[in-house]
């Protein structure tokens, strides 16, 4: 029992942290998946957008802020650039040098290269009436200025009909025109809505040129492919490195962890087998004393109350140290017997009270039913058995007992008809004193003792057994054993 108990203390810690840890690779596993399908999507959309091209923009730089028409000034207020020359021509806004027909200005206020007054446009940009420039470089600042020289791709352009009309693979080696273009049709033939996945190594995107054709690019996935399998192992690999620790770690600190537990209970085994080994001479003596009484005045009420309840008291005390050794693990004399005879010798001793409780009787018992195990113990359990099957069958009901081999196991079964129980499994049955009455009504005469002892007897046996109605009227207890 004590074994019992650790191993489902060390299986529920396991389970327990088996789960969480789970959940957490798993996440963690989902997320980085994710994460690389994400950082594969951007460069794809971008290839997409500029029809399976890289744009020419300047990754990872921030953009460069407008251009203004503003002129430095002097401390004075001068907005004049040039250091006046005395010993050069006037600079008085009149006219130049007169050597040079082309120097100076008009004589209208306005220079043949500038600009006027009005803000006319500057040929060489930079007036008042230039555009914002485009920002479209935003977009792409995430991404690092040796992404264009990264990215392994090759695009393919189709009509709505699948036909192709274009293939580009110059940034790309392992693959050629023909299988490019075989990958693309292989997709559009499948009809999947989806615009984005894999195929091989290579992660691909669906998208519409200006044009209205497919364009689809495909990216060498394999580099992400080969660190996310990397990172998986290892994951699993500490997982399960890991799984192995705390497992040593809860088999060395079980016993510390459910000592008060084991103590609790080691003190129940004693006090129960202790108690039964004392109470037998005190109802030994009760008995004969009252055998005596009757001898002496004769039998009463009070003698046969008395004997009776010695007996059941007796009964429950043999049961309670069966159980008790049973559950303190004692090895049994184990041989090779025959169960069909134990159980013809046993259920013929039950056709009397059967006869007399107008109960029907069936026994369905294959011959040659071999098994290995303790004779004794074993017609316990079936005499257990049968008690509880005519202790509580109905009145004019039955009691089917089948055994037969199944399997190379012997699988044993009780049937009896009940005035309603609840449908499913009833295994709560075997718990010690279970009633199914809460009143604990002894007029049956069970003590709810009896299946516990059933129960351990087979265990001990390395078997199982199993208590399930499925009409809420009939009881079926299965052994396989």
């Amino acid at each position: 029992m004590i074994k019992r108990i650790k191993r489902k203390y060390a299986l529920i810690v396991m389970s327990s942290v088996m789960v969480v840890i789970g959940l957490i690779i798993t996440a963690i596993n989902v997320t980085n998946y994710s994460s690389i399908n994400s950082l594969l999507d951007e460069k794809l959309t971008m290839l997409v957008d500029n029809d399976g091209l890289i744009p020419e923009v300047n990754f990872g730089e921030p953009p460069k802020p407008p251009k203004t028409d503003e002129t430095p000034t002097d401390q004075d207020g001068d907005t004049s650039t040039d250091t006046e020359d005395p010993d050069g021509p006037a600079n008085d806004g009149g006219a130049g040098n007169p050597d040079d027909p082309d120097a100076g200005d008009t004589g209208d206020g306005t220079d043949q290269g500038g600009e006027d007054e009005s803000g006319g446009a500057n040929p060489d940009g930079g007036g008042a009436g230039e555009e914002e420039p485009d920002n479209r470089e935003d977009i792409y600042q995430h991404m690092s200025p040796e992404t264009p020289f990264e990215l392994r791709y090759f695009s393919v352009k189709l009509n709505a009909s699948g036909e192709v009309i274009d293939v580009y693979t110059d940034k790309i080696v392992a693959v050629n025109d023909a299988k490019a273009a075989e990958y693309a049709q292989d997709i559009f033939r499948d009809g999947d809505e989806d615009t984005t996945g894999y195929v091989d190594t290579y992660r691909y995107m669906i998208g519409t040129t200006d044009d209205g054709n497919l364009i689809y690019v495909f990216l060498d996935a394999n580099r992400e492919i080969k660190s996310f399998n990397s990172f998986l192992v290892a994951s699993i690999t500490m997982t399960a490195l890991g799984m192995l620790m705390v497992f040593l770690i809860v088999v060395l600190l079980s016993d510390t962890a459910l000592k008060p537990i084991i103590e609790s209970y080691e003190k129940q085994k004693r006090f129960i087998t202790d108690a039964g080994h004392e109470m037998k001479t005190p109802l030994t003596i009760i008995s004969a004393n009252t055998e005596i009484i009757e001898m002496e005045t004769g039998e009463s009420n009070w003698s046969i109350g008395i004997k009776n309840q010695v007996s059941k008291l007796t009964d429950l005390t043999e049961k309670l140290v069966v159980l008790s050794k049973m559950e303190e693990g004692i090895k049994l004399e184990m041989c090779e017997f025959s169960l069909s005879e134990a159980f013809f010798d046993t259920c013929s001793q039950y056709d009397s009270i059967a006869m007399s409780k107008c109960i029907r009787f069936d026994t369905d018992i294959a011959e040659n039913v071999k098994i290995v195990g303790n004779e004794t113990e074993i017609r316990r359990c079936i005499s257990l058995m049968l008690d509880n099957a005519f202790r509580y069958v109905n009145e004019g009901g039955f009691v089917n007992v089948k055994v037969q081999n199944v399997n190379n196991r012997a699988e044993i079964k009780f049937i009896n008809s009940t005035g309603g129980v609840s449908k499913g499994s009833l295994d709560t049955w075997f718990d010690r004193f279970y009633r199914t009455d809460l009143s604990r009504n002894s007029a049956t005469g069970g003590s709810g003792i009896g299946l516990s002892v059933v129960q351990a007897i087979i265990i001990a046996h390395g078997g199982t057994v199993k208590a399930y109605s499925s009409d809420g009227v009939n009881v079926e207890f299965t052994i396989n054993i």
